[in-house]
């Protein structure tokens, strides 16, 4: 926008300094000509006012008080033109314009109005075209930066520099990603209150807030309606139009360089779902080659499962990936509707599920016993009854569950029907009349059973524990 200053430079005589004598670099938001004693009414600020001063008629506190109106609504500068009415420009407002600190001007005859407010607009025009040249520069600098080899830092460079202040990528939770300069990565923590502010609003919502002596703007980053991070930039204030379009210009690069990474990521865990689903349902020559093919880890000779139910499978597996122990090679896991299962080696088990409980507190999450990729698929059903039944926010690991009784009692009791009794009882969660049901009995003839049971087992099989271990026991002897 042009300048007090340099729209005097360019008119020269025809729009001549009277006091002060070198006009200050105020900007000029238009050219207004009014004869009226009060046109604050029409001005909104910021302009050169243009006038003969015929309402002015040379005295003090007349002059004072003109110039004081149109002082405190915040013009530019005031502009007077010299021959309709005034040969000179009258001492009482050189007076009053020094006394506010209004610069005045003079327009000698017989130069027009008309020809200062063109020059302005031609002024005006010139700037808004180098002002589009330099935007368009830099939007082509921040689409250069993200086609380069290490995008992201190199968009947040040139962000920073585009807006002549500094530029962060944040994590979800305002974790510091990337900043440049490297020194503001303490101005740029100090947004984080205001991330937890914005997560809470939604994926979409954006804020403008000062920091010390900055504006700073908060963008989200988002991927497939996920929110997967924020671009934080700061600028002296106020932050001008054209920088706040260059941070959504960033933005929007730094979310396709976030989709174009998740595509690879979700290519790896559909080729990680297929091994485990192999496994899962019992194919395992199928599921190590198919895992030799694409260059997984091999399947190992013993596993563990992991499921997790109640977080959004996508978030769970995002923190099963960049595993816990960080020489791990990731290993099969399968997201289903509404719960993830993975298949982990012994050694590494306990501490998944240990950051699982932490990250996901609300979550259901059981760890299944120690078992070998042939006898997989003959545990699940029991465990994803076990998961079924888990309040949310425990977390389990069956091997802590004390050992199952032995069944060597039940199958030396004289009743042979006595172990499918406890089958039954067990596959209906200890609910009688279903089981009972199944079997065809009455309810109190299966109590009377399962008391025998309990008595010959030396074991309370209502408690979750026992019971657990007592289906896995039968399940694998092929007994239920």
């Amino acid at each position: 926008m042009p300048t007090l200053d340099v729209l005097a430079r360019v008119l020269g005589a025809d729009l001549a300094p009277v006091t002060p004598s070198s006009p200050p670099p105020r900007e000029v938001t238009g050219v207004h000509v009014s004869e009226l004693t009060d046109p604050t009414p029409y001005l909104t600020g910021g302009e050169l006012l243009l006038t003969t001063g015929m309402g002015l008629t040379g005295q003090t506190a007349q002059a004072r008080a003109y110039v004081a109106r149109v002082a405190g609504h915040g013009i530019a500068g005031l502009g007077i033109g010299l021959g309709p009415v005034h040969d000179t420009v009258p001492d009482t407002l050189v007076q009053a314009c020094e006394a506010e600190g209004l610069p005045l001007l003079v327009v000698p005859a017989p130069t027009p109005f008309l020809v200062v407010a063109r020059r302005y607009w031609s002024l005006l025009a010139a700037a808004g075209r180098a002002e589009l040249h330099a935007a368009l520069g830099a939007h082509r600098e921040l689409v250069r930066a993200a086609a380069g080899p290490d995008p992201v830092p190199a968009v947040v460079r040139t962000l920073a520099s585009a807006v002549e202040g500094w530029a962060a990528q944040l994590s979800p939770d305002g974790e510091v990603m990337e900043v440049w300069p490297r020194n503001r990565r303490a101005t740029a923590r100090q947004v984080v209150a205001e991330v937890a502010r914005l997560r809470v609003a939604g994926p979409h919502a954006s804020a403008t807030f000062p920091v010390g002596g900055e504006d700073v703007v908060l963008q989200p980053l988002t991927s497939r309606g996920r929110l997967s991070g924020f671009v934080a930039t700061g600028s002296p204030r106020p932050m001008k139009g054209p920088d706040r379009q260059l941070v959504l210009t960033a933005c929007a690069l730094l979310a396709l360089q976030s989709e174009q990474r998740w595509r690879g990521v979700a290519a790896a865990r559909a080729s990680r779902d297929c091994v485990a689903r192999l496994l899962m349902t019992g194919h395992i020559d199928a599921a190590r080659s198919l895992a030799a093919d694409l260059g997984l880890p091999a399947v190992p000779p013993r596993l563990r499962v992991l499921a997790v139910a109640g977080p959004a499978v996508d978030d769970v597996l995002d923190v099963l990936e960049p595993s816990p122990a960080p020489d791990r090679r990731l290993l099969p896991a399968v997201g289903e509707t509404d719960a993830v299962w993975a298949l982990l080696p012994p050694g590494d088990a306990e501490a998944v599920l240990r950051v699982i409980a932490e990250r996901f507190p609300e979550a259901g999450a059981l760890l299944g016993p120690e078992t070998g990729p042939a006898e997989l698929h003959r545990q699940l059903p029991a465990l994803r009854r076990s998961l079924a039944a888990l309040p949310a926010g425990t977390a389990r690991d069956l091997a802590d569950v004390p050992a199952a009784p032995s069944l060597e009692p039940l199958l030396a009791y004289r009743r042979s029907d006595l172990v499918a009794t406890v089958a039954a009882y067990l596959r209906h969660q200890g609910q009688w009349e279903r089981a009972a049901a199944e079997l065809g009995i009455h309810r109190n003839t299966l109590r009377h059973r399962i008391a025998t049971a309990t008595r010959l087992l030396g074991a309370d099989l209502d408690d979750p524990d026992v019971a657990a271990h007592t289906w896995l026991t039968l399940r694998s002897n092929g007994l239920a």
